[in-house]
């Protein structure tokens, strides 16, 4: 390959690794898991179902809610809960929180 060939290929390979690395952003998506513990200012830690924790943040229009239907409130959320957490576009703030259904 001559020099002109090589730069493209070198290129293209760091283009991909790019559009690899930034494929999700600005998508909308779902983590399951357990809440393992809640923050001062509302967030907290979610150890998804692959055993990976994550930070969620939640905002004021963030919508809690029971896997039921019925409404819930951030009070509801404690560690140990088992949630689905719908994080906005932003990557790490919750659109939605949704509780298992709440025992009779």
């Amino acid at each position: 390959m001559n020099n002109t060939s090589t730069r493209l290929v070198l290129c293209a390979l760091v283009l991909l690794a790019a559009f690899n690395a930034f494929g999700h952003a600005g998508e909308v998506h779902k983590y399951m898991g357990t809440v393992t513990a809640l923050h001062d200012d509302g967030s907290f830690m979610l150890e998804k179902t692959d055993g990976k924790t994550i930070h969620v943040a939640v905002s004021q229009t963030t919508v809690y809610q029971h896997a039921n239907g019925e409404a819930a409130s951030a009070t509801d959320l404690a560690a140990g809960k088992r949630v689905v957490v719908t994080i906005s576009k932003d990557g790490k703030t919750a659109t939605s929180i949704r509780f298992e259904a709440p025992r009779k």
